[in-house]
């Protein structure tokens, strides 16, 4: 009769606490997710939108062109990017793209809570766990409050990735494996459920996930085009692998990679006094714990073990380490810990170890549960703001453990299997040590060029120097605007975006990103517009012609305006339209550069002189092109393994020089007076295409 009346009790705690839930979710989040864009959502709707209205979408992952677009369509949010996104993520925005923003996250809210339905569904299936408390368990997910507020897309993943685990209990491996491609291609990491299908030698699994993968693949680029998956696989993905596609220095990610950089690597703003600066405890330590947390996932999967429970706990196992060793978790990535909780709820009422779910469920709570980071440097002591790192540990050491004590069959094949399994991973430890250690020494070189901020901002590009001046854009969350370093006459209060601009020895101009359209206008009269539908505006050196660039669904062309001595100013093309121009250097018009592609092909430099001829130059896959101002010299950057690096050329002879060899990106160049310094950004020791400005002597 107690028990009874404690279960009573027990039942109608749950369904208050469960009432409380819902309550808070329809009157705080969803109200607050329903009124606002907020962030992330805007970055998948606009890659969608994009394609569906033929855009040319091969530089949607640079920060300022992706800028520019969400300008011209006015979504209501500061800041967007698309790194480190997969290009096929967004593709589920692609019912949703002809809607307006918001609308369209309307609708994305709908179907995410549509979801939850057979979300549920398949968690019980599973585990046998009450509706109630799968609704509990859900309901009490701050990330999931956030995948909500937000408008990502993780509740669709856990789906994807329960429903996988679903089929391969009920023998569907074939279904398994496609449903694991799919959620692969919006998200790297899941690829790693497929060492369940490896190690159980599940060929027909493994295949469905290859057939699938290369579908998705082609979907991807039959919708965005090759250049940029391209893109994503050669220059983003590798930024992404080591920690680095966003800000790596934030320890409220708490992932591994973001607590190593902020205790043991330097850089000159983000983390000019780590605890102890040391690239070879870094490059020893990030490896050797990821493998650590991610080996027993792997070791203590059984081939020969077929029952429910085993597959289950192998499945959250991988998932939960996964996410572990994520090199930049949000809060909204842990919606998918709600999977694996349920799983260990369930196994623990069955075998009445009650104090053992409060536990897990304090630490459930933890994860989820957003800890502000300090706001000064405190050394180790930032451990105790990195809570959800350590107890996502203690959950993946509890599955271990039950795996570990599960019933086992004898296998004489597994000691052999774990053998060269121990092996391999030992390996790719040594190798990953090796490179990390090879590129931080690398990366940190370039720190010598570096120039002093007043004001450092996340993204500081498209530097001009003029003596001890320095003008560039600066980029942040709340957007981007022209600053010139101890000269506050250059910063613009307006809320449009300051895109790029130019200086001459009469006057300055700068690009205003706004509703439909880009304007050149003089930034110390605002309201003057020179160009109206024009970017990246460029002065010959007398300062009396003015080149452009105009774009049209993506693609750009060079044009120039002529003043004439009477009447509206002229403008005139200087490239085909068969030439989308990149970038441009503009000296007169007679001499310019631009880098531009044709038919899809990967960018070059044309140069045009005396000849008077956009043509190509022998410099391989080339952008960012700045001609000296005394005419001998063009500075570029050449992609070389995945990063762009500077180059000159020299003007008389076409001979090349290599500035710099480094694993990281020097982009947008331009010239000091002098014709022997560069200005350019480079994001060494930061996050991808987060630059700095340098400055560097490069003609003795």
């Amino acid at each position: 009769m107690g028990i009874l009346w404690d279960q009573r009790i027990l039942s109608w705690i749950e369904r208050a606490a469960l009432l409380v839930a819902i309550a808070f979710l329809g009157l705080h989040t969803l109200p607050r997710a329903w009124t606002k864009l907020n962030t992330d959502f805007p970055n998948y709707y606009l890659m969608a939108r994009l394609a569906h209205e033929g855009y040319d979408t091969s530089r949607v992952y640079e920060w300022i062109w992706v800028q520019r677009e969400k300008d011209h369509r006015s979504l209501d949010i500061p800041a967007v990017g698309m790194v480190p996104l997969t290009p096929f993520s967004t593709l589920a925005m692609w019912p949703l793209r002809a809607l307006p923003a918001l609308a369209a996250k309307h609708a994305w809210i709908i179907a995410n809570l549509a979801l939850l339905v057979p979300l549920c569904w398949f968690i019980h299936s599973l585990t046998g766990l009450s509706y109630r408390r799968i609704a509990l368990v859900l309901s009490f997910s701050f990330p999931l409050q956030r995948n909500l507020l937000y408008g990502q897309y993780y509740v669709f993943l856990l789906v994807l990735i329960v429903a996988a685990c679903w089929c391969y209990l009920r023998s569907h491996c074939v279904l398994s494996g496609a449903l694991i491609a799919v959620a692969a291609a919006c998200k790297i990491f899941p690829v790693l459920l497929v060492l369940i299908f490896v190690r159980r030698r599940d060929w027909r699994a493994i295949m469905s996930f290859a057939v699938t993968g290369i579908g998705t693949a082609a979907l991807s680029i039959t919708v965005f085009g090759w250049r940029v998956n391209r893109t994503y696989l050669h220059q983003i993905l590798p930024w992404a692998l080591h920690g680095e596609a966003m800000p790596p220095y934030i320890p409220s990610a708490a992932s591994i990679s973001g607590l190593l950089h902020y205790l043991l690597l330097s850089e000159p703003q983000w983390n000019p006094h780590p605890w102890h600066n040391s690239p070879l405890l870094y490059a020893l330590l990030q490896p050797a714990l990821q493998m650590l947390l991610l080996a027993p996932a792997i070791l203590l999967i059984r081939r020969n073990d077929a029952t429910p429970e085993q597959i289950i706990l192998e499945w959250i196992g991988l998932l939960t380490a996964s996410l572990t060793i994520s090199t930049a978790p949000a809060s909204y990535h842990f919606v998918l810990i709600a999977f694996p909780i349920c799983v260990l709820i369930a196994l623990l009422i069955e075998r009445g170890m009650n104090a053992w779910i409060i536990a897990l469920i304090g630490a459930y709570q933890g994860i989820g549960f957003p800890v502000p980071a300090p706001g000064r440097q405190i050394g180790p002591a930032i451990l105790l703001f990195t809570p959800r790192l350590f107890l996502m540990a203690a959950v993946l050491a509890s599955i271990y453990l039950l795996l570990w004590r599960n019933p086992r069959v004898p296998d004489s094949a597994a000691n052999w299997s774990h053998y060269a399994w121990a092996s391999f991973m030992g390996l790719a430890v040594l190798l990953s040590t090796l490179s990390s250690f090879r590129r931080e020494q690398a990366v940190r070189k370039e720190y010598a060029y570096r120039v002093s901020l007043e004001t450092p901002f996340l993204l500081n590009g498209d530097p001009v120097g003029d003596g001890s001046a320095m003008s560039y854009v600066a980029g942040s969350a709340n957007g981007y605007r022209l600053v010139t370093a101890g000269d506050t006459t250059w910063i613009d209060p307006s809320p449009d975006d300051d895109l790029s601009f130019t200086s001459g020895p009469r006057r300055a101009l700068v690009e205003k990103a706004r509703s439909g359209v880009s304007e050149i206008t003089d930034p110390l009269d605002p309201g003057r517009i020179i160009v109206e539908d024009g970017r990246n505006p460029m002065l010959s050196l007398d300062g009396r012609s003015l080149a452009f660039i105009r774009a049209d669904r993506g693609r750009g062309r060079l044009m120039m305006q002529e003043q004439p001595q009477s009447g509206h100013p002229t403008e005139i093309a200087l490239t085909p339209p068969s030439i989308n121009v990149y970038e441009a250097t503009f000296i007169s018009q007679r001499d310019f550069a631009v880098s531009g592609s044709e038919e899809g092909r990967p960018p070059q430099i044309y140069l045009t002189d005396h000849s008077h001829e956009n043509t190509p130059l022998a410099l391989g896959e080339s952008r960012f092109p700045a001609l000296s101002p005394d005419g001998h010299w063009m500075a570029y950057s050449h992609l070389d393994n995945g990063v762009w690096n500077l180059w000159i050329r020299e003007g008389n002879t076409g001979a090349t020089h290599r500035v710099a060899d480094v694993p990281c990106n020097q982009i947008e160049p331009s010239w000091e007076a002098d014709s022997t310094t560069l200005d350019y950004a480079n994001d060494c020791g930061r996050s991808l295409w987060f630059t700095a400005i340098a400055r560097r002597r490069v003609i003795p």
